[in-house]
């Protein structure tokens, strides 16, 4: 059951309206932090992902959410200059370079084992002209190259990952003969449709951020001998366009997270655990509204809110400082029944954001939260006709060109100690 103020209205006081603030004879400051939270989980099973600007890969395993796995889809080019080759001059190797871009969600100090996929076909644009989180694109059933290693994104500057010398040496033949394949893009992207990067089925260690554009590039080295020898390369470079994509996916089995309908979904906390969530990259938010505010007051005690704060706590054991690290900064956006996003909350001036960082107690880990002032919000949704079904998406910060699998976890009122909570202080008439 949501808790709730249960005010006493029987009370007389002169005619004064909500909103005015009265000789302070007639009104005392009084603070509620009482006010119940309704929490839900909105899913949406596909999103727009094309257009990266960060490739994810890797799988891990999340304690409260499943398997989540993400692999990334984008094409080659041509090398940037052409260079004559020899026809003397020896192939030597093939590989690719990809460089972290830091960013990582799971456990680091596993191996994984890296595949490289060539695309059997070329990548195509789905429904309304876009790329989404549950899309694919056909591969090559032999990998061009694998590597198992442990990836450490913040040290490690770029990794190679050896490809099959059949394919350098098929590149190594047309770079000699001048083709057309590697001279022209469009040939180029007709004989070599493109690469998916992604980890073993069977790794569930962490999801790792790669740089795109002119950060990942497959190479090629060969060598010539006469009169000296002489070490040479040549480089092919990522096409980053609207055609590179993530698709990211979850396998919620055992969770208890189970969408009820196509397309979007609403669970209450008290189908899930009694937990909310939110994680954008596989199409999660938490959802809370506040169905027993304007009884509380909108009633003849309280003449104005002076001040409403949203206090955020995270799950006991839902996070640490490793694996499932908080998200840096979290905003709210409003929404209402129709649970379509209608925008961010701004500060009074209508001009600024909400963000919160969160506060993290290093000693007792409990005190754990993210801090909204609502002061605005909270005046605007009292004095709005209609507003009962008003409420709030919480999110981190994120764009479909560069996701994240960042997840915020909250409790609801049956977690004691981590409940998140409404705060207000408001004028009340003097009895």
């Amino acid at each position: 059951m949501l808790s709730s103020l249960l005010i006493n209205n029987a009370c007389t006081r002169k005619e004064i309206e909500f909103g005015t603030i009265p000789e302070n004879n007639y009104s005392q400051l009084v603070y509620i932090d009482s006010v119940g939270i309704q929490q839900s989980t909105v899913i949406t099973d596909s999103f727009e992902t094309g257009g990266a600007t960060t490739l994810l890969m890797g799988r891990y395993k999340d304690p409260f959410l499943g398997i989540i796995s993400a692999r990334s889809f984008f094409q080659m080019d041509k090398p940037s200059t052409f260079q004559y080759i020899e026809s003397g001059a020896i192939y030597d190797s093939l590989v690719l370079i990809i460089k972290p871009n830091e960013y990582h969600y799971g456990d680091t100090n596993k191996i994984q084992t890296v595949y490289v996929h060539e695309l059997a076909q070329s990548i195509v644009l789905g429904y309304a002209s876009k790329l989404y989180n549950t899309g694919s694109t056909n591969l090559k059933p032999v990998p061009l190259g694998t590597r198992t290693i442990r990836i450490r994104p913040v040290l490690d500057d770029s990794i190679m990952i050896r490809l099959d010398d059949n394919k350098g040496r098929e590149l190594f033949g047309k770079l000699q003969a001048q083709s057309s394949v590697v001279t022209r893009s469009q040939d180029f992207l007709n004989y070599f449709y493109g690469i998916s990067l992604s980890t073993g089925e069977t790794d569930t260690t962490a999801i790792i951020g790669l740089q795109t554009g002119s950060s990942l590039w497959m190479r090629l080295y060969y060598h010539t001998n006469t009169p000296f020898d002489v070490n040479s390369v040549v480089d092919f470079p990522m096409l980053a366009n609207t055609l590179t994509y993530n698709q990211i996916l979850a396998n919620r089995t055992g969770t208890g997270i189970i969408p009820t309908n196509p397309g979007v979904s609403e669970l209450p906390a008290s189908k899930t655990g009694g937990y909310s969530f939110t994680q954008l990259g596989t199409g999660m938010a938490s959802k809370i509204s506040f169905p027993g505010l304007r009884g509380i007051l909108l009633n003849n005690q309280f003449l104005k809110l002076i001040k409403a704060e949203l206090i955020l706590r995270p799950a006991a054991l839902s996070f640490d400082r490793e694996k499932y690290k908080l998200p840096d900064r979290i905003e709210l956006l409003s929404t209402d029944a129709t649970n379509i996003n209608q925008g961010s909350i701004t500060d009074s001036t209508g001009n600024h954001v909400l963000y919160a960082t969160p506060v993290i107690d290093e000693i007792y880990g409990k005190n754990n939260y993210y801090r909204f002032d609502l002061s605005s919000y909270i005046n605007h949704l009292l004095s709005t006709p209609g507003s009962e079904d008003f409420a709030l998406y919480i999110q981190p910060t994120f764009a479909a060109v560069s996701p994240n699998v960042n997840r915020i976890i909250l409790g609801s009122n049956s977690h004691d100690g981590f409940i998140s909570q409404l705060r207000l202080s408001v004028l009340t008439v003097n009895k």
